[in-house]
């Protein structure tokens, strides 16, 4: 189902999920997992989540490299089966030419194309914020679910 139909048909704010988040949810030793899985618990019933493409490729990569390819592949079977409850926007052209108009306007050299990708769905879907600890988005003015 497209995430504008989901829009419209419930009130509920939609927050877009970053990789770390994935990662940190992943990895029961990540630094930021309980608090990734308490924020997640905390807000489950009240919001809509969406994620894209280019960051379940990313999640993909990661995880096969930090944990292995088993694991990456755990993963892709559950963003990939019908209990998923993240919908995944597909970054197309329009996407595209705006997250490179937001790369260009970026003076870190650690923000990544990814990230640009991210604030351009949040841009152009007018969701409600991002879920993240990076703190790119911070300093882009995007609301951060906390």
């Amino acid at each position: 189902m497209k995430l504008y139909m989901v829009m419209e048909k419930n009130s509920k704010r939609v927050i877009f999920i970053d990789s770390d988040i994935f990662i940190a949810l992943s990895k029961s030793d990540d630094s930021n997992h309980d608090k990734a899985l308490k924020i997640l618990n905390k807000f489950f019933d009240e919001i809509i989540f969406t994620t894209s493409n280019y960051v379940i490729s990313e999640v993909i990569t990661v995880l096969s490299m930090q944990l292995g390819h088993s694991q990456a592949l755990d993963f892709i079977n559950t963003i990939k089966s019908e209990e998923n409850i993240f919908s995944i926007n597909w970054v197309d052209d329009k996407v595209e030419n705006l997250a490179i108009e937001i790369f260009k306007k970026q003076t870190s050299k650690n923000t990544s194309f990814t990230d640009c990708t991210n604030m351009a769905f949040i841009e152009m879907l007018k969701l409600d914020g991002i879920f993240s600890f990076d703190s790119v988005y911070k300093k882009n003015k995007c609301v951060i679910l906390e």
